[in-house]
C-alpha cells in the first residue's frame, strides 16, 4: 500500500530529527574531548599534530547554538499560530527543562566541596558560582568575577547565553510574527549587529568578555531562528539538500580541522562567522531534504543520535566529572585515568537522563504544555516533538 501524504510527511520529520540528534551527539563529543585534553591526558602530543589538533579545539558549540534556536523558535511560531504563546509558560518550561540536569549537578558540586579536601575552591565562589549558574547569569557574573568561578562550571556560560537570548525571543516573536518578513529582517540584522560588537569588544574588552557575553554570542541562536522563520521560504530548493548536505559537512570538517593553523582567537572572528554560515546552510538542508542521503543517514546513526538525545547530561556533567578525576589520579597514566572519567561519565549520563531527564520531559508533556487553540485546534501543524533538549533544544 503506498504511504500517505500524511505518513511520508511523519517519516520525514523523524528522519530530520535523528539526523539534528546525530549532528548534535557529533558536537557534544567535540566538546568534551576538547575539555579532556589538559585534564585527563595530556594535550602537547596532540597539539602537535596539525590538522589533527583542530578537533580538539573547541567551536562545535555553536551547532548547539544553531539547533536549539531552530526548534525552540519553531514552536514558538506554532504556538503564536494557534494563538496559545505564553512567554511565561514557555519560561517555566525552560527552567524544568534545564533544571533537572543542573539541580543535581549544583548539589553534587556543593557535597564535593564540603567532603573534598583537595577541592580548592572558596565556600563563597562555590556559592556564588552554584547560585548564577541556576539562574542562568554565570557569563555575566563570571566576567567580573572571573577568580572566584568555579572553573569546572565554566563551560555552562552556554546555556547562560542562550536562556538570555530565550528571555527575549517569545517576545519579539509575540510582537512580529504576524510579519514573517519584518521578524526575518530583524534576526538577520540581529546577527550582523552581535558579529560587528565581538570584534568591537575584542578589541576593546578582550577575549573573555568577548567570548561568554550574551551580546557577542548570541549569533548562533538568531541563525537558528532566523532558519525557523525562512524555512518556507527556501522549500524550492529542496532538490538540492542532499548537495548542501555533503558540501557543508565537508566544510565543517575543514574549518575544524583548519582552526588551530590560523592565528589565536580565530573562532571569534572570521572562522566563527564562516562556522555558522556553514553550519546554519546544513540544518537548513538537513530540514529541506525529502529523502535519505548519505550524510543523513550517517547522522542518524544510533550511538550518535542517542548522543544527541542525550546530549544536555552530557555537556552539564563532562567537566566537573572530569576535574575531580584529574584532581585525585594525578599520578596515574593518562590511559586509566581517561577510562576511569569517561565511565564514571556515562554512569552520571545513563542516570540523570533516563531517570530524571526522560521522565521530566514526559511530564511536561502533560503539564506547563500550551492549550489547544480556542478557534480551530486542528488546523495548525502539531508541536515539534521534544527530542532531548540539546544542549539547548527541545523546550
Amino acid at each position: 500500500m503506498p504511504e500517505s501524504s500524511t505518513g511520508r510527511s511523519r517519516i520525514s520529520s523523524s528522519r530530520r530529527i535523528s539526523a539534528l540528534d546525530g549532528l548534535r551527539g557529533l558536537a557534544v563529543v567535540l566538546v568534551a574531548l576538547g575539555h579532556a585534553g589538559g585534564l585527563l591526558w595530556p594535550r602537547q602530543p596532540i597539539d602537535s599534530v596539525p590538522v589533527l589538533r583542530g578537533f580538539f579545539g573547541g567551536g562545535a558549540v555553536e551547532i548547539f547554538f544553531i539547533v536549539g534556536g531552530l526548534i525552540v523558535t519553531r514552536g514558538l511560531l506554532r504556538e503564536h499560530q494557534l494563538g496559545v504563546l505564553d512567554p511565561v509558560r514557555f519560561y517555566l518550561r525552560r527552567l524544568v527543562r534545564l533544571g533537572v540536569q543542573l539541580v543535581p549537578l549544583v548539589l553534587v558540586i556543593v557535597l564535593i566541596h564540603h567532603l573534598d579536601p583537595t577541592d580548592p575552591w572558596t565556600d563563597r565562589g562555590t556559592y556564588l558560582t552554584a547560585a548564577h549558574t541556576l539562574t542562568h547569569t554565570s557569563n555575566v557574573w563570571g566576567a567580573s568575577h572571573v577568580l572566584e568561578l568555579r572553573s569546572d562550571l565554566g563551560h555552562l556560560w552556554y546555556l547562560s547565553v542562550q536562556q538570555q537570548v530565550y528571555l527575549a525571543l517569545p517576545l519579539v516573536i509575540l510582537l512580529l510574527a504576524r510579519s514573517q518578513r519584518a521578524l526575518a529582517g530583524l534576526l538577520a540584522a540581529g546577527i550582523v549587529a552581535v558579529t560587528v560588537w565581538r570584534y568591537h569588544v575584542l578589541e576593546h574588552e578582550g577575549w573573555l568578555i568577548a567570548t561568554i557575553s550574551t551580546l557577542t554570542r548570541a549569533d548562533g541562536v538568531l541563525f537558528g531562528a532566523l532558519i525557523a522563520v525562512t524555512l518556507l521560504w527556501w522549500r524550492r530548493w529542496s532538490r538540492f539538500a542532499g548537495t548542501l548536505m555533503a558540501v557543508t559537512a565537508v566544510g565543517l570538517l575543514v574549518l575544524m580541522a583548519s582552526l588551530h593553523e590560523l592565528p589565536e582567537l580565530a573562532f571569534l572572528r572570521e572562522w566563527g562567522i564562516a562556522f555558522n554560515l556553514t553550519a546554519s546552510v546544513l540544518v537548513l538542508a538537513i530540514y529541506l531534504a525529502r529523502q535519505s542521503t548519505a550524510v543523513g543517514r550517517v547522522l542518524s546513526l544510533p550511538l550518535l543520535t542517542y548522543l544527541g538525545r542525550a546530549s544536555l547530561a552530557i555537556f552539564v556533567w563532562h567537566l566537573p566529572i572530569f576535574t575531580v578525576v584529574a584532581r585525585h589520579t594525578g599520578d596515574w597514566d593518562w590511559v586509566t585515568r581517561t577510562v576511569l572519567g569517561v565511565t564514571i561519565l556515562a554512569a552520571v549520563v545513563l542516570v540523570t537522563h533516563r531517570w530524571i531527564e526522560e521522565p521530566t520531559r514526559r511530564w511536561l508533556a502533560t503539564h506547563l504544555r500550551p492549550p489547544e487553540s480556542p478557534t480551530h485546534p486542528a488546523a495548525a501543524p502539531p508541536l515539534q516533538p521534544e527530542t532531548a533538549a540539546p544542549v539547548g533544544g527541545g523546550r
